[in-house]
């Protein structure tokens, strides 16, 4: 050998590089699961450490709170102006005929942060009406559209007393779970190491050992981020609505959306009983807000005060004003009756399309342990039709084994024309209707 050189058994040359790489191997397993057992103590850190200020702070993080106003809000789901954090959902209104299936479209952010907006889309049918039609040879109402609606949400407040038990209880809670889940993924992430290190080259003919090992982990380790974090949001959750240990909880949000039908409506009209029938179309476009304020007290319950406003494509057929008659046609005899040949529906009167503006006020409220509550509703219409409305309800929400909102129903009263708008047509004397709603949220939440 040269001067200055060393000569190096190759078998000891092997043996350094295998310690390097299990080093290396050690080394990225404790930077990946510190960096993960951080980033969760960190989130700890801030609630733990966020000032009440004015009774007003943080008792889990804003992570958590999304996945606790997502399963409070849901337990009410009556129609369109009733809002759910579930990434899809159906309300059915049997007094309408209508189902309508919905899709949020949030994507959740890597920090943890409140839900700020999101959009949902979806589409509404009249099942009953195409129903009916067929069945007994009416002409069809067709009304097949679809909504989009963009969701603007207040950030949630937390009312507790402070530097009371409340705070001093969630601060521990948490504290425990923090130092369970780092027990927890350093397990795993130990187990796959071990795992991990076995794997030969053999086994993956054709592929770069190393290579593969990089991606396993990354893709190891980004999963394992992503489910201890949902999990410890799960936990806080789970553990403020077991506990109660909160005053109130206050949030809001703010609704626009647009309703647009595929195929315009027709109806069949004549001026008069012995006037020609005529074809008659209307497309019942819709331009939608809403606003709802949200109270959660352990004590009182759970209220929903909404405010709406609504301006739609109406028409002389939907409002009452006209009449609907029957058309017959052939008779005969059967040898014991007179038959009369149904050609089906009109409507009678003058028909028109005219633009509805409408406003409405909502309030719901669900006692605190119970699954039955009680809303009312009212809405007032202007311009051509200018009837007032109400509906008083009894929403139930049924909860699976984990105490989560699975369906909703609400009994309605219907109380239609309060105020006897409506003349000479039969919808004076039909006032009164009972109906029934279905809120079913599924899938994940949004997070």
């Amino acid at each position: 050998m040269g001067a200055g050189l060393k000569y190096v058994n190759p078998a000891t040359a092997v043996i350094y590089c295998l310690l390097f790489v299990c080093c290396f191997a050690v080394k990225l397993k404790a930077q990946t699961t510190g960096q993960v057992i951080d980033e969760i103590k960190a989130i700890d850190n801030k609630v733990t450490n966020w000032p009440n200020s004015n009774g007003q702070g943080m008792l889990i993080s804003n992570k958590a709170m999304n996945i606790f106003l997502s399963n409070k809000v849901s337990s009410y789901l009556s129609g369109n102006e009733d809002l759910s954090l579930y990434k899809n959902y159906v309300n059915i209104n049997a007094a309408e005929g209508t189902i309508s299936i919905n899709h949020n479209f949030h994507q959740p952010i890597d920090s943890d942060d409140w839900v700020r907006s999101f959009v949902v889309a979806g589409a509404r049918v009249n099942i009953a009406n195409a129903y009916s039609a067929k069945s007994a040879n009416r002409y069809y109402d067709n009304q097949l559209g679809f909504t989009i609606q963009k969701t603007w949400m207040g950030k949630p407040v937390t009312h507790y007393t402070a530097n009371g038990d409340f705070k001093k209880q969630m601060d521990a809670a948490r504290a425990l779970m923090v130092n369970t889940i780092a027990q927890s993924i350093n397990k795993k992430a130990e187990e796959f190491e071990q795992s991990l290190n076995v794997l030969k080259q053999e086994e993956i003919p054709g592929q770069d050992l190393t290579e593969v090992k990089s991606k396993l982990r990354k893709t190891f380790y980004a999963s394992l981020r992503a489910d201890y974090l949902q999990q410890f949001s799960e936990q806080q959750s789970e553990r403020l609505v077991n506990t109660g240990n909160y005053d109130l909880i206050t949030d809001n949000w703010t609704s626009l959306g647009v309703y647009i039908p595929v195929i315009p409506q027709k109806f069949m009209v004549s001026n008069d009983v012995n006037a020609q029938v005529n074809k008659h179309y209307n497309y019942p476009l819709e331009l939608f807000i809403s606003h709802t304020r949200f109270w959660e007290s352990p004590k009182m319950g759970r209220f929903f005060l909404t405010f709406a406003g609504k301006g739609f494509v109406n028409n002389a057929v939907h409002s009452g004003s006209l009449f609907s008659a029957d058309v017959t046609g052939a008779q005969g005899i059967d040898g014991t009756n007179t038959v009369t040949i149904n050609n089906g529906d009109r409507y009678i009167g003058q028909y028109k399309n005219f633009i509805t503006p409408l406003a409405a006020g909502k309030l719901v409220y669900i006692p605190g342990t119970s699954h039955v509550g009680i809303s009312f509703r009212i809405e007032k219409n202007w311009g051509t039709y200018k009837a007032l409305n109400s509906i008083i309800g009894i929403p139930i929400v049924l909860i699976d084994k984990k105490g989560v909102p699975a369906i909703n129903f609400e009994a309605q009263l219907l109380l239609q024309n309060m105020n006897n708008s409506l003349k000479n047509t039969r919808l004076p004397y039909n006032k009164t209707a009972i109906g029934l709603t279905v809120g079913i949220p599924f899938s994940k939440i949004v997070y």
